[in-house]
């Protein structure tokens, strides 16, 4: 492959158009093989679901649009973040690795099949980290603190526990040294300016469903059952942890080669990959939407250490990864079909 130096120091590189084209080949081979299996269509909300996300549900078209949909807002979130990375420039070296490990981890786990709430609340978790970035060592960015509460506000229309995501920004403004009385105010202003918007359309119709349905469930902790889940869901959870180990133990111990700002940023996405998974045995009732949120995060964080790592083991490493999600998911549709025939 592009990127191999000849003789003893051999330079293996993950960044090359072949990896490239291979990840994301067969990311498609997965949307491919849900689309074709029918994994998690019709799409359905629920009575404990935010009215808005049972209307997108009730409105979706047929499959085929449906998948169609989810796929793009699947690139529209890798994008996302992707362009987020580039503009702060946490991962020192040109990458693509960030969107296409964001694509892959969802599309090798059909929990996630085809649409979650996730899927647009993504975009704004997205938006609200690349303005907390933005205002990195600026106390006045009162602008900047009221955006990304006002994309996170947006976003809980659609899935109401976003908004447990807002202390983890108060904390990362507070490392950011962007924290004053100020910017916390302007964040308070900017979910509040959503649901008072929203309040007013409730005394207009005369219905507050939009309050008390969403929030009833957000202030329900239930913590998830283990004992009755599938061992190979469990693998895939288990393997992205080992993953997400290794790129935190190597973040760790290898932080004199970066600057202050980038080891603050990765930090950031540490405590918000530890976060997502902590929530996710907090809210069984939305546990897959969490582990959604968490490959955010994580993707970046993958795409962080196999950049920056050039040996022949993180090389074979990274292949043998793709290669597992995708037989592993392979696995869960052939056991689930299984299922469904006997």
């Amino acid at each position: 492959m592009k990127g191999r130096k000849s003789g003893n120091g051999k330079l293996y590189r993950i960044n090359t158009l072949g990896t490239y084209i291979y990840t994301l080949g067969l990311s498609l081979l997965c949307w491919v093989a849900g689309y074709i299996y029918s994994v998690g269509f019709p799409v359905y909300g629920g009575v404990s679901a935010p009215p808005l996300w049972n209307i997108i549900c009730r409105i979706l078209p047929g499959k085929t649009i449906t998948y169609l949909v989810a796929f793009f807002l699947t690139l529209g979130g890798a994008f996302l973040i992707h362009r987020a990375n580039y503009a702060v420039m946490i991962i020192r070296d040109k990458t693509l690795l960030p969107f296409l490990l964001y694509i892959l981890l969802i599309s090798t786990n059909p929990d996630f099949f085809p649409l979650k709430s996730t899927s647009v609340g993504v975009f704004c978790l997205i938006l609200a980290m690349y303005q907390l970035f933005a205002s990195y060592h600026d106390s006045t960015a009162k602008d900047k603190a009221f955006n990304a509460a006002l994309c996170i506000g947006i976003g809980s229309l659609i899935w109401v526990h976003i908004l447990c995501f807002l202390p983890l920004f108060w904390i990362g403004m507070y490392n950011f040294k962007t924290l004053s009385i100020r910017t916390f105010v302007a964040s308070l202003f900017g979910v509040g300016a959503v649901y008072w918007f929203l309040l007013g359309w409730c005394v207009w119709q005369q219905d507050y469903t939009p309050f008390t349905i969403p929030f009833s469930t957000f202030l329900k902790f239930r913590f998830f059952i283990t004992i009755e889940t599938v061992f190979i869901h469990w693998m895939h959870i288990l393997f992205v942890g080992v993953l997400v180990f290794i790129a935190i133990l190597y973040i760790l111990t290898h932080q004199h080669e970066e600057g202050l700002r980038t080891r603050q940023f990765l930090s950031f996405l540490i405590m918000f990959a530890l976060f997502s998974f902590a929530l996710y045995f907090l809210y069984e009732q939305s546990s897959e939407e969490f582990l959604s949120t968490a490959c955010l995060p994580v993707a970046i964080l993958l795409a962080h250490f196999f950049t920056v790592n050039h040996g022949k083991k993180i090389f074979w490493f990274y292949h043998f990864s793709i290669l597992f999600f995708v037989l592993l998911l392979a696995l869960r549709l052939w056991i689930s079909l299984s299922n469904m025939v006997i």
